[in-house]
Parts: structure tokens; sequence; C-alpha cells
């Protein structure tokens, strides 16, 4: 009898010290990120509570135009930073999963004066479209040319 009350003040006294140690475990999986230098990129450091980076976390980077199609996915670094250059102001919206239940939504307010400009010209800096025309001429030219060289060398050859 007096054994049976011993196991269960030592099962009960286990009990509590757990109770009393689960809570310090459980805040040790939170997760957090600080914005660092707002400005024409936007980086964002991720990290859990005890101050560890998340790294290698996949991210999706949402415009505020389209909050269904990604505007940029990929994973953090191995410092858990992300960043992304916004083409547009608005809020966008970050989400980092590292695919053990621990996920971050961060939403990033970008001011119309740290927006880039819109980049409306491809092709090479500088290159005008006579140049590219040339460049076009030339090479169907050139490649005409090796044919016929290609011909007589099979007709002198015979």
């Amino acid at each position: 009898m007096r054994l049976r009350l011993f196991l269960n003040i030592e099962f009960v006294c286990v009990l509590v010290v757990l109770a009393l140690v689960t809570p310090s475990i459980v805040l040790a999986h939170g997760t957090g990120y600080r914005v660092q230098k707002p400005g024409k990129a936007v980086t964002i450091e991720c990290y859990y509570s005890d101050g560890t980076a998340m790294a290698y976390a996949d991210t999706m980077v949402f415009s505020p135009d389209n909050l269904e199609l990604e505007h940029q996915n990929g994973r953090t670094d191995k410092n858990g930073r992300v960043a992304f250059f916004p083409d547009t102001p608005g809020t966008w919206q970050v989400t980092v999963s590292d695919g053990m239940g621990h996920k971050i939504q961060a939403e990033v307010q970008v001011e119309p004066g740290n927006a880039p400009p819109k980049i409306k010209e491809q092709g090479f800096p500088g290159q005008s479209r006579a140049v590219s025309a040339g460049m076009g001429i030339s090479l169907i030219f050139n490649l005409w040319a090796v044919l016929v060289l290609m011909r007589r060398k099979n007709s002198n050859s015979r």
C-alpha cells in the first residue's frame, strides 16, 4: 500500500515537472521576421524564436496586383533571408514555410517612391533597330555563302 502511494506521488511529480517544462519547449518553435533596409530591394530575414535562421525554407512572394499567382518563388538562403524587387507600390505578401509546420506570412508595404521603374525596352542596351536589321541581313548572307561554297566543293570533287 505504501509502495503504491509512493509510486503515485512520483508519477504526479513527473507530470507536474513535464507540465512546467513543456511551455518553454513549445515557445522555442515559434517564428519571426524582420524587414531589413526597405528600399529598391526588399530583404526579409526569417528566424525561429530561439534565434536560429529559417535556412532554405520555401518562399513565395505575391504582388498587390495578383495574390493568386506568385511574383517570385524560391528558398531562403543559409541565413534565412529572402530578397525581391517590387515593381509596383502596395502591400506585398511573403509566405515562408520550412515544410515542418513553421510558417511566416509577412506583409511588406512598398511606398510609391521605392518601386523601381519598369523596364520598357528589351534587348541589348544601346542596340538600335538598324543595327539589329544589319546583323540579321549579315547572318542570312553568311549562311547563303556557306551553302554556295559547299556546293562548289562537292562539284569540284567529282
